[in-house]
């Protein structure tokens, strides 16, 4: 902290430019101060999503309490003071009254608040010294942690308004498979990667990783995406695993059961099922299906050899049709001589019930 001009400043480190010959500067923001500088208006913000805030807020204790890696990209702000910098020290001066105007991270600011503010209530109400040790150490680690800050200086409310146009609708979201290529976070989709690159069958048939959907002339059996939730069903028997069945303790033993599974399933599956044409297969709520299908032989009390159920797979007609498929949640287009189902969540579902009522042990 500084006094020039009879003003308080307060110095961050940072580095200073220009874009469209507007002065624009970086730096780094701890948590513990968004509240003190940065603000939100309305007229050049959206209304806030309160579970997209606690989605980030929980993706932030989580990533501190397990210490892995997580990333927040950088918040993006106009200044509505002056901006002073000091060239030779690269220090970005600011008065202490200033505001900052989010454009572009209300959601990360307002979910960093809301991390900071859990982990607070957490450390206030343990109980014992372990509790405490441990709870303290979670909020100080939050609290000492920065975001990168892109500030803007000299723009007024319609350079503000586009400015958020330009960051939010300009900027290209990347498919669901490519982010989940690039995601280890989840880990669901880390065991969807690592069995996809190391299994004999997967191989074999393929796994696109950069499209959302195949085609029907496409040689690959499935789409990354599809295999994550495949995979989700095989082990906790949904897409969302709310009781986080799998997790870190388990993760290798998990690995180890859902290659063996997959070994047995695609052996009992047709060599040719990659063809859409002829089989539903290769469909994301057939695949998904199979996957719920397996779970419930896996957890059914009264079924011991689950390995012979997935074996008899074999004497399965994976045809389009196939009239069995009629109760799967679909029905045989004639003039395209293909089932389709009336929706994913139908499909799986219906799947699941169809090999429950006609699968057979081997």
């Amino acid at each position: 902290m500084s006094f020039e001009n009879n003003k308080i400043l307060v110095n961050f480190q940072g580095a200073a430019g220009n874009q469209f010959g507007l002065p624009i500067y970086t730096t780094m923001i701890p948590f513990n101060t968004l509240d003190k500088f940065f603000k939100v208006f309305p007229n050049v913000q959206r209304k806030v999503n309160k579970s997209r805030v606690k989605s980030i807020a929980n993706y932030i204790i989580k990533g501190a309490e397990s210490k892995k890696l997580c990333f927040l990209s950088a918040i993006t702000v106009t200044c509505k003071g002056d901006i002073e910098y000091n060239d030779e020290k690269n220090l970005i001066g600011i008065d202490i009254n200033t505001v900052f105007s989010i454009n572009d991270g209300q959601h990360r600011a307002e979910g960093i608040k809301l991390a900071l503010e859990t982990s607070r209530k957490d450390l206030e109400k343990a109980l014992t010294e372990s509790e405490k040790k441990y709870a303290k150490e979670k909020y100080d680690y939050i609290s000492n942690m920065t975001i990168p800050v892109v500030i803007f200086s000299g723009i007024d409310e319609i350079g503000e308004q586009q400015l958020f146009h330009d960051l939010n609708l300009l900027a290209a979201k990347p498919n669901k498979s490519i982010a989940l290529r690039f995601d280890s976070t989840d880990l669901y989709n880390r065991l969807a990667k690592k069995i996809s690159k190391t299994n004999d069958f997967l191989q074999l048939y393929g796994v696109e990783t950069e499209k959302t959907q195949l085609k029907s002339s496409s040689s690959e059996l499935m789409v990354l995406s599809t295999l994550r939730n495949m995979i989700s069903y095989i082990i906790s028997g949904s897409e969302k695993d709310k009781f986080e069945t799998l997790n870190m303790d388990n993760f290798d033993d998990y690995l180890n059961s859902a290659n063996d599974i997959f070994d047995e399933l695609f052996g009992s599956l047709p060599e040719d099922c990659t063809n859409r044409d002829k089989y539903i297969i290769g469909t994301a709520a057939t695949l998904q299906g199979i996957g719920k299908y397996i779970y419930d032989i896996i957890n059914d009390a009264d079924i011991i050899d689950w390995k012979s159920y997935i074996r008899g797979l074999k004497n399965i007609d994976w045809k389009h049709e196939n009239s069995i498929w009629q109760n799967a949640g679909g029905s045989y287009i004639e003039s395209k001589k293909k089932f389709v189902f009336t929706g994913t969540s139908a499909g799986i579902n219906g799947v699941a019930k169809v090999l429950k009522e006609f699968n057979r042990p081997v």
